[in-house]
């Protein structure tokens, strides 16, 4: 009962009064997770680049991209570097769509690559339109468990040196990562934590702590983690 994915609903009376029922409360839901949000900006994205998300080419279920912004109309789901690699659902007017956030702008709402605005849009002229935001818990890949990777391009065979990520989270935002309780940072807009300090060998753990309070433990060591070093949703 301590273990695993459990409820209040799985409790059971053992008829025993000696016996007192306690549970751990809650964790807080993520605010953003599966509000509707109406009336968000979007114009047809034209560029082509990988996104600043540098996500890795791997199995994606979801392969429509958008480069998300940060304007007061998208709440919780504006562009943070956590958000890389999670689903929102968009609707523009021609059915609604799950999108995969792929690289940030800054000052703006959602920017659809060219591919994500015809099905959006009915094979709407470049301009913009206004769209129906959800985040979701869908995962981005074709399959389920969380999956730690290194940053693309980044040097996986120093000791010195980590930038890992934790992506396909069921929704689960990752807000810290840590080795030893020394936190990882943040460089530029990806979803990847960067460690610097060692030498980190194969039996150290990084703890990826979500917003909601719970943790995902994986080990350093490099045959666990994907080292493709190209990047882009395929």
């Amino acid at each position: 009962m301590n273990k695993g994915h459990v409820s209040k609903n799985n409790a059971f009376s053992t008829h025993d009064p000696t016996i007192v029922c306690g549970v751990v409360n809650d964790p807080a839901p993520n605010p953003g997770l599966g509000l509707v949000l109406s009336d968000v900006l979007a114009t047809r994205h034209g560029a082509h680049e990988s996104g600043a998300c540098t996500l890795p080419v791997s199995n994606y279920a979801v392969v429509n991209t958008v480069a998300l912004g940060n304007i007061s109309s998208l709440q919780q789901p504006k562009f943070r570097p956590d958000l890389c690699g999670h689903v929102l659902k968009v609707d523009c007017g021609n059915g609604p769509l799950d999108i995969v956030i792929t690289n940030s702008n800054y000052g703006s709402g959602l920017n659809l690559y060219s591919p994500t605005w015809s099905k959006l849009t009915n094979n709407k002229s470049p301009g913009q339109t206004s769209c129906t935001v959800q985040l979701t818990s869908r995962n981005a890949f074709n399959f389920q468990e969380p999956h730690c990777y290194c940053k693309c391009g980044a040097d996986f065979g120093n000791l010195y040196y980590r930038n890992v990520g934790l992506l396909n989270t069921n929704g689960r935002i990752a807000s810290r990562a840590t080795i030893d309780n020394r936190p990882g940072q943040h460089r530029r807009d990806n979803p990847y934590y960067a460690f610097d300090f060692g030498p980190i060998d194969v039996n150290k753990q990084v703890v990826f702590t979500f917003e909601d309070g719970n943790s995902h433990s994986v080990f350093c060591e490099v045959a666990n983690i994907n080292k493709l070093n190209k990047c882009g949703v395929k």
